[in-house]
């Protein structure tokens, strides 16, 4: 997970991995989202919100097309907080929009 040199490409088969029962989704290590610190005193409400976090996520993708702002400079803040220097500057479109050729 993170960087790299193809990290502003949209690669959803980053989070797949190939299993004995065909692809399922890649484990990640909870120690990896220290918003939910990780061992014996993990978050109790982290399983909600990661549900919900992908909830809202998948009926982004299926009814938006996310683009970034042309120009903007995205860099992580130097904080213990997981948060963005100067914001992520996204346009959001509707589907719907595209579809009308609008």
């Amino acid at each position: 997970m993170g960087g790299g040199s193809d990290c502003m490409v949209f690669k959803p088969e980053r989070w797949f991995s190939n299993g004995v029962n065909g692809i399922g989704i890649k484990h990640e290590p909870s120690y990896k989202f220290p918003a939910f610190h990780a061992g014996p005193r993990t978050c109790l409400g982290k399983e909600m919100g990661m549900i919900q976090m992908k909830m809202v996520a998948a009926a982004v993708v299926c009814n938006y097309r996310v683009e970034l702002v042309e120009g903007h400079l995205v860099c992580p803040s130097d904080s213990v907080i997981l948060q963005m220097k100067y914001g992520l500057k996204v346009r959001v479109v509707p589907i719907t929009t595209i579809n009308q050729g609008g």
